[in-house]
This record gives C-alpha cells, structure tokens and sequence, in this order.
C-alpha cells in the first residue's frame, strides 16, 4: 500500500467525516495550550485537583482521543481493504462526543459533581459504544485481521473499559459508593487510556505508516507480536491490582509493559534503519523524536510505579506534561503533517489533474515553520518538565508560553494545508 492510498483509495470514507474530528481537535489543542498558560500557576501540587482534572480531560478526549478518531475513520478502511460500515454512525459519534467532552471539562473545572457530570459521562460512553460498533462492524467481513488490525481492535477494546471506569468514577464524585480510594481507580483510569486505548492505536498505525513513508522494505517483524501480548499482559495486571495496594503482580505487570514499550522502540529502529527513501521529511523528524521522548515517558512511568512519587513535588503532573506533550503530541503533529496533506489534495486536486495546474503535494507544507513548531514544542515539554518538578513558576509560564506558540504554529500549518 502506498502512502497516496490513504486517500485515493475506494475504501476511504467522504473527507468530510475525517476533516471536522481534525479541525475540531486542532481548535482543542490550542485552546488546551491558551488555558495553560493563562492558568499556569494552577498547574501545580496533587494531579486530583479541577482545573487539572479539566486540563487532562482537554487533552485526553479534545485533542488526541478526537484526532485518533478521525484518523481510525480514514485508516482502518484502507489498511483492511473494507468500507467503513457506516458514515452516519461516525457523523453522530462526533457531535455527542463532542458534547460530552465540553459538559465533562466544564464540570470538572468549575467541580460541578452532579446531573451534568453524568450526563456528560453517559454521553461520552454513548460515542464510544458508537465508535467501537462502528469499527467491529468494519473489521467483521475482514477474514483475518492483520499484526495493525489486532493492535487497533485491542486499543478499541481498552477504550471501552476506560470509557466504562470514567463512568463508574464520576459516578462515585457525586454519590460515593467505592469502598477504594478514588485516586487509586483515577491512576488506573489514566493509565488504561494512555497504555492501553492510546498507545495501542499508536503502535498498531506505525507498524503500518513508517514503513509506507519510508519506503522501508525487508526488515524484520519478529518483535510485533510479543509486544503485543506484553502490552496486554501487563494491562491485565495492572487492572487487576491498579486499585489496591502495589504488590508483586503490579510490579511485574509495569515491567512488561515497559519491555514492550522497549521492543516496539526497536522495532521501529529497524525499519527506519532499513528505509529506501534516506532523506527524513518533516514528519519522520517528528515521529522519530516522539518515540525518543516515549522511551524517556516510559522510563519516568516506571520510576513512578517503583518510587514514592508523593516524596517529589509536582512528578505526577509533570509525568503527565511528559505524556501529552512530549511523547503523544509530537507524534501525532508528525502524523498530521503526513496525512492531511494527502486528504486535502486529493479531495481537492484529484479530479483537476490534466486539466488545470494543481499544486505539488510537496507544496502542501510549510516545512520550515513545521521544524520550528518541533523545537518549541520539545524546548517546551522538557521545560514544563522541571519547573514543574523544581518549582518555577516563572519556568512554567516561559515553558507554557512557547507551547501556545507552538500551537499556534500548528494551527497557522494546517489552515496553510485545508487551504491550499
């Protein structure tokens, strides 16, 4: 399959569905990146406070969980050669997760725990039932599902079950029922939709796209599999012991987990090292560096798991920064910066070629300024980092302040691309 078949191909659904989870998840991530700066001297102490409970949840659902929507809309049909099984579906997915996600970080900022906290809850599990119907429904005719089909489906799964806990547990804000803490169920909440929903998607779109834009051929594919069984094997044991005291499963289930993180890092190692095209575009550079900053996400998740965070100020929230920002954002900007330049031409372009003059798809992007936005938002993400872990306010506000600037460099590439 080559990377122009993720748009021209039969299978794709009208860019119409994709383009309004893009454009609504851009408008979240710099409306997230606005609101941390314009409240950076909140974003310190316990991760269980509202403004950081609304900040995560921007994050977590406007942002990246939007964007991956969209792009499992576009992807999953194409890479599994069936049509996706319903456009109406996704059309009314996005408005009531969008609704969700609105009522949801209002109620946490304003820590409003009741009939609107759960209505937003039921809304949001709503779309997610939607979606993975949607997506099981496209997988079914498919005989077998591919090494990139069982990861998708996995991270399907494991949204449900966050989705399905992020109920239970804005539930217990305004009727408490749980005779655990809410924090210990909020940890394992984060990390199911991080480790499993996430980096699932993450995993299975790259065994599949790196070695499409890279033109990499004959390297070898040994390690797909035990990361994945790693991956779910730990997820299993950390859901299992997540809420109650850490005992010996736990630590293990962390260790698989980050050997999986481990061997999928070296397994992307090895197509890049056997890439044709030698020459790395703006967003391989991004790609590249985000699984960097993965490795260094998972070595400071694993200190978190074996260590007494609570003993060093701000590490959670800053073991948070390093997540969203520095290891998810990178690689989805690098993703976007790939596709959407596909989908706007062809939706565009495709039926002119021959007969007027149509812009090279190279000519899609500003490389330049997307190069910059990469700086920024890595300068940013390591400084967040430390002033958070130091205590600088003054470090956060330099720190959330180029972050803004990134983003907003963002938004100024991809309104530079839809425009085109």
């Amino acid at each position: 399959m080559s990377a122009g078949s993720i748009a021209s191909s039969s299978y794709s659904p009208p860019f119409r569905v994709v383009s309004k989870y893009f454009i609504t998840a851009i408008g979240s991530f710099v409306f997230l990146a606005l609101v941390l700066l314009l409240h950076y001297d909140v974003i310190t102490g316990h991760h269980f406070q509202p403004k950081v409970l609304a900040l995560n949840h921007i994050a977590a659902l406007g942002w990246i969980s939007m964007i991956i929507f969209g792009a499992m809309f576009q992807l999953v049909p194409v890479v599994l050669e069936a049509p996706l099984y319903s456009t109406r579906l996704a059309e009314a997915q996005y408005w009531i997760y969008t609704a969700g996600t609105a009522g949801l970080a209002y109620c946490f900022w304003v820590f409003d725990t009741g009939w609107l906290l759960l209505v937003s809850a039921l809304l949001l599990n709503l779309a997610v039932i939607l979606f993975a119907f949607n997506i099981y429904m496209t997988m079914k005719p498919v005989p077998r599902l591919d090494i990139t089909g069982r990861y998708l489906a996995s991270g399907v799964l494991w949204l449900c079950l966050t989705a399905l806990l992020g109920l239970l547990l804005s539930i217990n804000l305004g009727s408490p029922y749980l005779t655990v803490d809410h924090l210990r169920y909020l940890n394992l909440h984060a990390h199911l939709g991080f480790a499993g929903w996430i980096s699932f998607v993450v995993m299975g779109v790259s065994y599949k796209l790196i070695p499409m834009f890279t033109l990499s051929h004959d390297y070898p594919v040994r390690m797909k599999t035990p990361v994945f069984w790693c991956m779910n094997a730990g997820l299993v044991g950390i859901t299992l012991t997540g809420h109650t005291e850490r005992n010996l499963l736990f630590y293990i289930s962390a260790l698989l987990i980050g050997v999986a993180v481990v061997m999928f890092l070296i397994q992307i190692s090895l197509i890049l090292k056997h890439r044709v095209r030698r020459r790395v575009d703006t967003g391989i550079k991004y790609s590249a560096v985000a699984y960097l900053m993965m490795g260094l996400t998972m070595i400071l998740g694993l200190f978190v798991a074996f260590a007494d965070a609570e003993d060093i100020p701000n590490l959670t929230i800053a073991y948070g920064v390093m997540i969203l920002f520095g290891y998810i954002s990178l690689l989805i900007s690098g993703q976007m910066y790939k596709i959407v330049p596909f989908l706007v031409w062809y939706d565009k372009y495709s039926s002119k070629v021959g007969k007027e003059s149509v812009p090279l798809l190279k000519e899609m992007i500003n490389e330049k300024s997307a190069e910059t936005q990469l700086l920024i938002l890595l300068v940013s993400s390591f400084g967040a980092v430390f002033s958070l872990i130091f205590r600088s306010e003054t470090g956060a506000l330099i720190s959330f302040l180029l972050m803004f600037a990134g983003a907003l460099i963002f938004l100024y590439n991809m309104i530079y691309i839809f425009r085109k």
